[in-house]
């Protein structure tokens, strides 16, 4: 019996000495509040967090849209609107015309007496328009 000692003794020596030796060591654990970015820390360990790129949301759209905020292209709105009468107005004759509309609005003039466009003109072109520089335009020119 004594024989069967010796190996396992001989066994534990050896891998004592081949560094073959378990250490069981604590581990800490860091708390991170999921999608938050920044430095997270518990007794020695310390995390870093970057921010990442924001996820892809769906965009709301409303029902009606904003209008324009740039005179050019409330103009071009305006040049549109009367185009799709079939008349192809200048950009700087809209502009005149949407000018006298502001003017004569600014006078008092009642919005379905004035006439900015003269010519071989649908009145209901001319009438878009005038609209279309009262709601629109003359706010912003």
């Amino acid at each position: 019996m004594k024989r069967g000692l010796v190996p396992a003794g001989l066994a534990v020596l050896v891998l004592a000495l081949s560094g073959c030796v378990s250490v069981q060591t604590s581990e800490e654990r860091v708390e991170v509040t999921p999608g938050a970015s920044g430095t997270y820390s518990a007794g020695d360990t310390t995390v870093v967090v970057e921010p990442s790129e924001a996820p892809a949301t769906p965009v709301e759209v409303s029902a009606t849209p904003t209008p324009p905020t740039k005179a050019t292209s409330v103009l071009t709105a305006i040049q549109l609107t009367v185009a799709s009468y079939g008349v192809d107005v200048m950009a700087d004759q809209i502009k005149a015309a949407s000018d006298y509309a502001c003017d004569q609005l600014a006078a008092g003039a009642d919005a379905d007496n004035i006439v900015a466009l003269t010519g071989e003109i649908p009145e209901g072109a001319n009438r878009d328009l005038v609209t279309a520089a009262k709601n629109d335009y003359c706010p912003i020119r």
